[in-house]
């Protein structure tokens, strides 16, 4: 009897042992298995995150194309009087439009400013506590690739017409190439330290792209000729 009693003891003693080491297998593999799922969703929102890194910087480049259309259009119409009132079916208006929300940061919000109809839609949904706001038409699109690029212009003036007295305008102070006028001379009633030729006022150009998976890019350029 003692001696099956001593077989059984060990019997249960085995037993106990491997119920123990069973349960720090499940707990391992439960370890492992969450670390794996935490690996692949930490690698997706990598991979993810590069791809929107990707769509944006397509979009940028993009936005040089259409910033290229708009100044080989400024240029066309340099000589003349075009460019001294507004364009609208080219996106382009001869003041500044201080009031103007290019990226629509004011949408939702009591004061709403002025919008551009990026979308076609006449600038549905984007009225405030305050009404309505002013919506002004950009240019055609742009394709470039798959991306879709319009631009707005506006010349740094405070009023439409020409550029003459009275118009303020955002001007370069100096030509490239001005020579000082009093070089050498200690004369300082002459204000005129510089001369050479005068600029033309500055435009801003402010594009829009939309890419794939709605990507949306907008960069804004300052020149003058």
């Amino acid at each position: 009897m003692e001696v099956l009693i001593m077989l059984n003891t060990r019997r249960n003693a085995s037993s106990a042992q491997s119920g123990m080491a069973l349960i720090f297998a499940l707990l391992a593999l439960v370890a492992l298995t969450m670390g794996a799922v935490a690996l692949i969703r930490s690698v997706d929102a990598g991979v993810l995150a590069l791809g929107n890194l990707s769509y944006k910087q397509g979009g940028v480049s993009a936005s040089a194309k259409g910033a290229e259309a708009a100044v080989s259009w400024l240029r066309a119409n340099l000589a003349g009087t075009v460019l001294d009132a507004d364009v609208v079916a080219q996106g382009y208006y001869a003041a500044s439009r201080d009031d103007l929300d290019v990226t629509g940061r004011t949408l939702g919000s009591a004061n709403v400013m002025a919008q551009v109809d990026w979308a076609g839609d006449n600038c549905a949904g984007t009225a405030g506590a305050a009404g309505a706001p002013v919506c002004i038409a950009p240019s055609p699109a742009v394709t470039v690739g798959d991306t879709s690029v319009r631009y707005v212009i506006t010349r740094l003036c405070t009023a439409v017409g020409t550029t003459a007295a009275g118009n303020n305008c955002a001007v370069p102070v100096l030509s490239a190439n001005a020579q000082g006028a009093g070089r050498g001379s200690l004369n300082t009633t002459n204000y005129m330290r510089f001369g050479g030729a005068t600029y033309s006022a500055y435009y801003r150009i402010v594009t829009r792209s939309l890419g794939p998976r709605g990507t949306v890019a907008f960069t804004e350029t300052l020149v003058h000729f």
